[in-house]
């Protein structure tokens, strides 16, 4: 039910789908009004709302007209920015604009305008000489709703477009996820890789594997907590969410005691709680949302756009990022709260995050200096906050950046203000 949710939540019909239908039942009691209500409800909105049934079809036919003439803009609109954005950006920042709230609503309120109109000029009773109605008073109030969401949705379009307004809003995104992960290790303990074998030690082991080809989207702990304690063991997890498996790859093992047998329907149970997909989601993976800066700053650094300011702001917010995650050692993560079962999750590679977010920033930009000038600034944001043993980590990748043959081609000047901004890294 969980994914089905998440799945309607995330899809471009769900709003278009709940303002259509709200319009087609608002047609409908209209009608029953305008047919066998009118004269009772004359009475508390007057006669300024009422309007004969042939006056009411020529304002509700150019309702019609007027909202799929603004639906047929707006897509046409949407289109030209999608096409925006993965030529400029990345095509991994396009379901962020779909998945945006006003631009979905604005598509419901267009849509669902028009299934007004055209459902109402069909209910309209034109037999009845005299017969006055309010469908087209309801049909020019909405048009109003319509023309304010149309501001709306080009407001949000004109702000959208701006690289600086995109980054800002996958800084808020991702910076919503880590301190979720922050406040799940600050509900668990993380362990060392000996303790970790030391717990499992002298426990029989089984294998579960993928249950298909793809990239782990979310892992429901929750419910696996609840399998762990009723079967009593441990559920091991070899893979984190964002991880790319098949069916031949090892998720998770289950650890336990005694002479046990898990049937088809636990293993199943298992599956249900791991939910792959063919593509990453940020809803428990902030590395994808730092993986869009990423490459948001690339496309920034090529010759055909040559952005440089672009990427150095991404440097900067990239060092923002991974500054609330250096505190936190490399690890095991128990999550449990009864001593007969309980879930063991590796901790996400700190060495890992800040080699794969600053490489091909640093590589791609190390012809530029003030590029190399912003990646060692940005290394100080993370360093200021980090763990010993993550610090250690950003010292060696600083020298391993310092020491490229490429950095040491510069010019007298460019150079020592490189190796400036490195000495006040590592000081």
């Amino acid at each position: 039910m969980k994914k089905i949710i998440n799945k309607l939540k995330t899809s471009i019909w769900l709003y278009p789908m709940i303002y259509s239908m709200i319009a087609l039942l608002l047609s409908i009691g209209i009608s029953i009004i305008d047919r066998k209500y009118s004269t009772e409800m004359s009475v508390f909105l007057g006669d300024m709302f009422y309007t004969t049934t042939s006056l009411a079809q020529a304002i509700l036919g150019i309702v019609a007209g007027a909202f799929i003439t603004i639906a047929t803009f707006t897509f046409s609109t949407t289109m030209v920015v999608l096409t925006m954005y993965s030529s400029q950006f990345t095509p991994r920042v396009v379901e962020n604009f779909l998945n945006n709230k006003t631009t979905m609503k604005s598509f419901g309120v267009f849509l669902s305008g028009f299934i007004y109109a055209i459902t109402s000029l069909l209910y309209i009773n034109t037999s009845a000489n005299g017969n006055l109605v309010i469908s087209a008073s309801v049909g020019v109030i909405y048009v109003i709703v319509g023309l304010v969401y149309f501001l709306l949705f080009i407001h949000n379009v004109s702000t959208h477009i701006q690289a600086s307004d995109l980054i800002r809003r996958l800084h808020e995104e991702a910076m919503k996820r880590i301190r979720q992960y922050h406040g799940f290790i600050k509900e668990s303990k993380i362990i060392s890789e000996a303790e970790m074998k030391e717990m499992i030690e002298s426990k029989k082991s089984m294998d579960i594997n993928s249950p298909s080809d793809g990239y782990i989207q979310e892992i429901d702990y929750p419910r696996l907590q609840k399998i762990a304690e009723e079967l009593e063991c441990i559920l091991c997890f070899k893979k984190v969410v964002g991880q790319f498996v098949v069916t031949e790859t090892r998720v998770l093992t289950i650890y336990y005691k005694g002479k046990k047998t898990f049937e088809e329907d636990v293993i199943s149970n298992i599956h249900e709680c791991i939910w792959i997909g063919n593509k990453k989601t940020q809803s428990q993976d902030f590395g994808f949302s730092i993986q869009k800066i990423v490459e948001i700053a690339l496309k920034a650094l090529s010759p055909g756009i040559n952005d440089p300011n672009t990427a150095i702001h991404c440097l900067k917010i990239i060092g923002v990022l991974l500054r609330d995650l250096a505190d936190i050692d490399k690890g095991y993560i128990v999550l449990k709260k009864e001593e007969s079962g309980f879930i063991i999750y590796e901790a996400y590679d700190f060495e890992f995050l800040l080699y794969d977010a600053y490489n091909q920033i640093m590589f791609y930009g190390q012809a530029d200096a003030s590029v190399m000038i912003a990646g060692f600034k940005s290394l100080r944001f993370i360093r200021d906050k980090a763990s010993k043993e993550n610090i250690k980590i950003v010292d060696a990748y600083a020298k391993y950046i310092l020491d490229k043959k490429s950095i040491q081609n510069f010019d007298k000047l460019d150079y020592d203000k490189i190796y400036k901004e490195y000495l006040d890294l590592i000081n």
